[in-house]
């Protein structure tokens, strides 16, 4: 049975050296729309969030007044409300986000294999995820996934099922009369804001597409450039503490990744996500069909991910400096917990593992290697002088740059994006 929010009937009484041009600006709701992640920022724009997000059903407040006290405690996070029949007998099947608490709430819902309409009665896009299993065997399925980051004690309208579908069974399509019928996951947690989004780390990193020379593993790295594609406090995922200064650059899968500090290797993950060995002998069927890899879309990808984590040496030992890369293609570490490594050192490729709308490097630093650790910003060296990969360069030759969203970057800094980067 389908879950329900009840009321009760009564009567109510340090700047960088460029800045982001409007011209390319990167709207990332749209932009993630695009790829099936649809996002309502609602505590950040509460009063004007339908306008900002039309397909949005509508917020409405939560009064505790309004319900029984026995019911209160049986609110469900995710409400799916089946409706009722017309007179034609069709059903609007609706779903609401609620958040009880008062505190603001993140919520990450992914509905499967069903296409939702907004208010403004266009259907939303939908996203893939896929999941790869012991015998390499890879599985994508439609999903569309909701981020909204919700206001204490209220309610956010989502959207509701497009009619007249029909749902997979055991032995033939069944149509889709409540959303028992429907598989949809979800995560909720209370939002930790930054408790300092001004603080930066002295130390300038290397460009992590740019090898030495040494190193370099294709030619034309000291001509290509990376969009990022989510900066600082994005919308997408880099709204809380763990993230918030974190950078996103759009790449292919397997794109080369350098170290961006001389430094040591403190962690490595590169099973895949799915918490077993790529490329190790089965020996049953159950092995083979066990995940070893995800990506995409799923609320679920969030658990799983591949990564690498340095520890600068660079940084003064009383100002330490980690600097993780994320989503790391699988089995491409070249190095391991211990490795030191050198700034243009080949570390790994680029992957798209875990909760990933697209493939791209999640680079992000922080000031301790605790699971809980908040985000530090820090800033890349831009390196002028085209005739030399060597790591150290006279405080003349260098100046620091901060990515922002939409903009292209190489070693240099901002760039203005080729048609073959595109």
């Amino acid at each position: 049975m389908a879950n329900k929010v009840k009321k009760k009937t009564r009567s109510k009484k340090r700047a960088t050296h460029q800045r982001l041009a409007s011209e390319d600006d990167l709207d990332e709701c749209k932009y993630y729309a695009n790829l099936g992640c649809h996002i309502a920022n609602v505590a950040r724009c509460r009063v004007e969030a339908t306008r900002k997000h039309p397909w949005l059903l509508g917020i409405e407040p939560f009064d505790p007044n309004d319900y029984d006290p026995d019911d209160i405690e049986h609110i469900p996070e995710v409400a799916m409300n089946d409706g009722e029949e017309d007179e034609y007998g069709d059903c609007e099947m609706s779903l609401t986000l609620t958040n009880i608490k008062k505190s603001t709430s993140i919520l990450f819902v992914t509905v499967y294999d069903v296409d939702l309409c907004g208010a403004d009665g266009k259907i939303l896009t939908s996203g893939w995820t896929y999941t790869t299993t012991a015998n390499n065997a890879t599985t994508q399925r439609k999903c569309t996934t909701f981020i909204v980051l919700c206001p204490p004690q209220t309610f956010v309208h989502l959207v509701t099922l497009v009619p007249n579908q029909t749902i997979a069974s055991d032995t033939e399509r069944m149509p889709i009369t409540t959303w028992s019928q429907i598989e949809i996951e979800s995560d909720v947690q209370q939002w930790s804001f930054h408790p300092n989004v001004k603080d930066e780390h002295p130390h300038l990193l290397h460009f992590p597409f740019y090898g030495n020379k040494e190193e370099v593993v294709h030619e034309d790295e000291a001509t290509k450039s990376y969009q990022c594609s989510q900066s600082e406090n994005g919308n997408l995922t880099h709204f809380f503490h763990g993230n918030y200064h974190a950078i996103d650059f759009r790449c292919p899968i397997g794109t080369p990744l350098y170290s961006a500090t001389n430094g040591v290797v403190v962690e490595v993950k590169d099973d895949g996500g799915g918490g077993h060995k790529k490329n190790v002998p089965t020996t049953s069927n159950e092995d083979r069909d066990q995940i070893i890899e995800v990506s995409g879309i799923a609320a679920s990808n969030l658990f799983h991910w591949n990564s690498i984590m340095i520890q600068s040496t660079d940084a003064d030992t009383s100002d330490p400096l980690y600097i993780e890369y994320v989503h790391i293609q699988t089995n491409s570490c070249a190095v391991k917990v211990g490795d030191s490594v050198t700034r243009g050192q080949f570390i790994c490729r680029s992957g798209s593992v875990g909760f990933s709308p697209e493939p791209h490097l999640h680079m992000a630093a922080y000031r301790s290697n605790d699971v809980d650790a908040a985000t530090v910003r820090v800033r890349f060296q831009a390196i002028y002088n085209h005739d030399t990969r060597d790591s150290e360069l006279n405080a003349a030759d260098a100046q620091s740059f901060l990515p922002r969203v939409g903009q292209w970057y190489n070693q240099n800094g901002l760039v203005e994006a080729t048609l073959e980067d595109k």
